[in-house]
């Protein structure tokens, strides 16, 4: 309903069966076929804070509940220690530990399954996005401390991916945390971004990289985007950009010239875990 007093979206309504007929834009209703959809946001962030709640504070008893309360309250000021501990040593989703993936999982079948019991302003179905487009950086800074050790104001994780330098297990651990999410009940799209270095298809391994993305397939991971570069080039390219002007990496659903982006969305690249062989 906002949307339709903000905008309308003249060019996908002429590629989107009824609108013309109706003469209506796609924001009005005029589609054949009308649905609305919904963005899910910070999963991964969110599965990482209740593995370190139930990890730190429920099981090890590291630390207590109001004192991690305080913590977040104080965005962890005076105890960066607690900080770090909650950052590198606790289970991180994209590890293909049980802990964190499993509620990964939970948290987006219980999404999904919540939005469709609700009928759109046009009588139709939402659909879920297991997707953040560009939105986990402006959403990021107004997002408090969280019990992952993720500090107020920074980033949240890309759509699915594992929060940015969190995966360190390998990219085949990566792929089997997200071939626990239920991609299925996502009918408006889930999305993960991996980064490998050009290494991983040097030889043999572009054959088993080609494995590797036939098996994500069957395991039914849903839209798997790639980058393959390394965290020294981007740096260069940040350096010299007219050097690598025609530098291209993918964002969020798209492709860009890394030199058009502007320093924040660079560096949030750059954070990505950059997978080796």
């Amino acid at each position: 309903i906002a949307h339709r007093g903000q905008y309308r979206l003249p060019h996908l309504s002429l590629l989107t069966d009824g609108c013309v007929a109706r003469g209506m834009d796609i924001i009005e209703g005029g589609a054949r076929y009308n649905y609305h959809s919904s963005a899910a946001m910070g999963i991964p962030n969110a599965a990482d804070s209740l593995a370190a709640l139930q990890s730190a504070v429920f099981e090890d008893g590291t630390i207590s509940p109001g004192e991690m309360l305080n913590a977040l309250r104080a965005n962890f000021a005076s105890c960066e220690d607690l900080r770090l501990m909650l950052r590198n040593r606790v289970p991180k989703y994209g590890n293909d530990h049980p802990l964190p993936d499993s509620f990964a999982a939970e948290l987006a079948r219980h999404y999904c399954e919540t939005l469709a019991r609700y009928e759109t302003p046009s009588g139709g179905t939402f659909f879920s996005h297991l997707f953040t487009f560009t939105l986990m950086l402006s959403h990021g800074k107004l997002t408090g401390a969280s019990p992952e050790g993720r500090l107020a104001g920074e980033p949240l994780a890309y759509s699915l991916s594992p929060a940015q330098g969190r995966d360190r297990e390998g990219i085949t651990a990566a792929l089997n945390s997200l071939a626990r999410i239920p991609h299925h009940l996502a009918a408006a799209s889930s999305s993960a971004i991996l980064e490998v270095t050009p290494s991983v298809l040097d030889q043999a391994g572009r054959d088993q990289f080609v494995s590797l993305l036939m098996a994500a397939v069957d395991k039914g991971i849903g839209q798997l985007q790639f980058n393959v570069v390394s965290a020294d080039t981007l740096r260069a390219a940040q350096e010299n950009p007219d050097r690598y002007s025609n530098l291209c990496v993918r964002v969020s659903g798209f492709s860009q010239r890394f030199c058009l982006l502007d320093h924040e969305m660079q560096e949030h690249i750059i954070a990505r875990t950059k997978h080796a062989r």
